[in-house]
């Protein structure tokens, strides 16, 4: 059998794997929006969605599969399917592996079964934050050695709630602008920088955002051919994906600083955390401009993020 260097074992399991299931399923994802126009429910927030049930579990669930499936085979369990039940968590992040797949097809399936647009709305954010909150609280380090970092971890969780919240409703405003095709790129570019923090100090935290930064990776590409809608609320086609997405690089990142022995400067973790929320800001600043200065301004966000990153 033909052996392969740990890159690119780590390159097949942690980004193709991921980026080609991500993009499988933003496909069946984009179908949503296909069907809510084919129904006419994309004219009023009060108009039942019909016909997106299928594709939006379906979609959810390739996803989220992609991010399981890259652990099952970092682990090699994944030709197995009987000694599966062997999996564990060696430390509280890892039930992100399940948990982030689990609000993946919870948002993807509630989207099927709300009645009317307008309630999905409603709840939708309230829903992932509380979604959040659980896994800020579930997968921060705790347990011997760390009872002297409760405080941070508290901090954390705030810090955590907010951004999630703030980053969520920043993503939602981009994807429902004119500019909604490249708001993918904007969680894409917090994950890459999220990975580069981890991956100074924790190998395998930082493999497992790798598989979060595919999966987003072949999302966009899909959101790229997407036509701009002015859809409802958390309506637009990748949001079950992108949500939940959003929620692990939050989560990601506050667990890092706990794997790391002198942390980044607070400006640069805060920049991190809350990247989306600025990228949100400026797009919000710039609604009247010509595409090309949100573009161009996007752009210098994300390199003065990744310069931040690869300076620690």
């Amino acid at each position: 059998m033909m052996q392969v260097s740990f890159e690119v074992q780590v390159l097949l399991q942690r980004i193709v794997l991921p980026s080609l299931l991500g993009f499988a399923g933003g496909l069946l994802l984009s179908r949503c929006e296909r069907r809510s126009l084919e129904s006419g429910a994309s004219g009023s927030s009060e108009s039942p969605l019909r016909g997106v049930m299928t594709a939006s579990v379906l979609g959810s669930l390739i996803v989220g599969a992609g991010l399981i499936a890259s652990d099952l085979w970092q682990r090699e369990l994944i030709t197995n399917p009987a000694i599966w039940r062997r999996w564990s968590a060696r430390e509280p992040w890892m039930w992100m592996v399940w948990m982030i797949p689990g609000l993946i097809l919870f948002l993807g399936l509630a989207k099927g079964l709300v009645a009317t647009p307008s309630r999905f709305a409603t709840w939708c954010l309230p829903g992932v934050v509380a979604w959040g909150a659980g896994i800020f609280y579930v997968c921060l380090p705790q347990g011997p050695g760390y009872e002297n970092d409760l405080p941070r971890a508290v901090r954390w969780i705030a810090l955590g709630i907010a951004a999630v919240a703030m980053n969520c409703a920043s993503l939602n405003a981009i994807a429902r602008g004119p500019g909604g095709r490249w708001a993918p790129l904007v969680l894409l570019v917090q994950l890459v920088c999220v990975a580069g923090l981890a991956l100074q100090s924790y190998a395998s935290l930082g493999e497992f955002i790798l598989a979060a930064t595919g999966a987003t990776l072949g999302l966009s590409i899909v959101s790229l051919f997407l036509p701009s809608t002015r859809t409802f609320d958390y309506g637009w086609p990748l949001a079950p994906a992108i949500l939940g997405l959003t929620v692990l690089a939050c989560a990601s990142l506050a667990t890092s600083t706990f794997y790391i022995s002198e942390p980044p400067a607070t400006w640069i973790l805060m920049s991190v955390l809350f990247l989306p929320t600025v990228a949100g800001a400026i797009d919000l600043c710039l609604g009247g401009k010509h595409w090309g200065w949100r573009v161009a301004a996007a752009f210098f966000l994300w390199a003065l993020a990744l310069s931040a990153v690869v300076a620690t």
